[in-house]
């Protein structure tokens, strides 16, 4: 049955999708003859989940990657990544209306997407480096939680259950990263409109609580969604600096960027007549981040904290008509542990705190979220054999989901893994809201 899933999903629309890459690889060519090496890692996965309620199969998705860095010279480097990916209608490849035209996919068809995940080149000299091209600007120390890490958009089409968390979205820009003595300045520029992604309406992990959708309730009100046309000019852009300096044991950094908000407020565009559903549109507004992290070691203990300050929040608020929006003032902090415990035990632990000024306004969300992580993990059978145990919720809401995984090294190229995406809470809360799709996975990754 899952062959045939498989078979039916990737086949019709597979080859243009591998005659795309092979075209791109081979317009490289020139580059990979001057180069004095080249490396390049080829990865292919299949993974699919079944409902724990009623046992369906509910998610099924191929994917083909690919990682080439070349080395051109002593300080002159390049690296260029690439992702095809086929699934089918009730999973979805997420939206794309908020890519802007030079980071749309390279094939784009119901079933096949075929997208550029990052093509730059890049100097480096002692301390200094440049890099142009399409890539991304992590700043933040806290593992998976968004508290200054939010200069980049993100894809949520699979809500958090990625295997990289955040998994951001790179975008065309400029990077520059100098040393000055103690102090370490990295300043980023992405003229690159392109906003996060989102689960497309009818697929697994769509959005509906109403905290998110501007207090419409999308399952029971017909509506049309759409994305503001993303370009990539300086009104679209992202821009920012920060500086890094040694303090005792650890490091300290102060930052602050501004840019589109990865979050979207929803607007209400057109009222058409009474049987025709509305058009609600996705906007993605500018704000001003300031932010600071610090990290230290001591002993086998890794202590972090992050701290960011929105003062133009665009938030969607309650009011007279719908959708309305307001911009407030926005807090967020967090605080995180990693131990290596006795008996090869990691266990990391975060605490998450975001706040919003309500004022006088009429918030569709609690003004202050407890956001608790947990996770313990552990290796087994002669390091083959990772086991690791994850919990996530909203203290507040007493919304959460349990997520415990196994991994298996199968070979030094075949990797094996199976767990539960086990969800709770309300459903309008903010994990709720899946709870039915609460789910048993499996997922195999071959790598050469």
């Amino acid at each position: 049955m899952l062959v045939s899933m498989l078979t039916k999903t990737t086949t019709k629309n597979i080859k243009p999708a591998i005659l795309v890459i092979l075209t791109l690889y081979l317009s490289l060519s020139s580059l990979a003859y001057g180069a004095s090496n080249v490396s390049t890692i080829w990865s292919i996965d299949y993974r699919f989940s079944t409902n724990l309620h009623n046992s369906d199969l509910e998610f099924s998705r191929f994917s083909i990657a690919s990682e080439t860095r070349f080395s051109l010279s002593r300080n002159w480097s390049a690296q260029l990544e690439a992702r095809a990916e086929f699934a089918d209608d009730d999973v979805g490849l997420g939206t794309i209306n908020g890519y802007s035209s030079l980071s749309r996919p390279l094939v784009d068809k119901k079933h096949t997407r075929l997208e550029l995940d990052r093509a730059f080149i890049q100097w480096r000299k002692r301390a200094h480096s440049f890099t142009l091209g399409k890539q991304v600007t992590p700043w933040g120390v806290l593992d998976g939680v968004q508290i200054t890490d939010r200069f980049d958009p993100v894809r949520r089409r699979d809500f958090i259950f990625t295997d990289v968390r955040p998994e951001r979205i790179a975008r065309w820009g400029a990077r520059w990263r100098n040393k000055i003595g103690n102090f370490k300045l990295d300043t980023s520029f992405a003229l690159d409109g392109t906003i996060t992604q989102q689960a497309e309406p009818g697929t697994l992990f769509f959005t509906t609580s109403t905290r998110f959708t501007g207090g419409v309730d999308v399952t029971n009100t017909p509506v049309n969604i759409s994305s503001q046309n993303r370009n990539n000019s300086l009104a679209q852009s992202t821009f920012g600096a920060r500086v890094s300096h040694p303090l005792s044991e650890g490091d300290i950094s102060f930052l602050m960027f501004r840019g589109p908000d990865t979050d979207p407020i929803l607007s209400l565009t057109t009222h058409q007549s009474i049987n025709e559903p509305n058009t609600v549109e996705l906007n993605y507004q500018r704000r001003t981040l300031y932010g600071a992290t610090y990290d230290v070691t001591i002993g086998e203990t890794v202590l972090r904290a992050e701290l960011a300050y929105i003062p133009d929040q665009p938030i969607n608020i309650i009011g007279d008509t719908p959708l309305q929006s307001a911009d407030t003032r926005r807090l967020l902090a967090g605080f995180g542990i990693d131990w290596s415990a006795p008996a090869q035990w990691f266990v990391n632990a975060q605490l998450a705190i975001d706040y919003i000024d309500a004022g006088e306004l009429n918030l569709l969300r609690p003004d202050t979220d407890t956001i608790l992580t947990l996770r313990a993990q552990r290796l087994f059978v002669n390091g083959r054999l990772l086991f690791k145990a994850e919990l996530l919720g909203t203290l507040n809401q007493r919304d959460g989901v349990l997520r415990p995984e196994l991994v298996y090294e199968y070979t030094d190229k075949l990797k094996l893994r199976s767990g539960i995406d086990w969800l709770f809470g309300d459903k309008n809360s903010q994990f709720g809201q899946f709870k039915d799709n609460s789910r048993l996975w499996f997922a195999a990754t071959y790598t050469f």
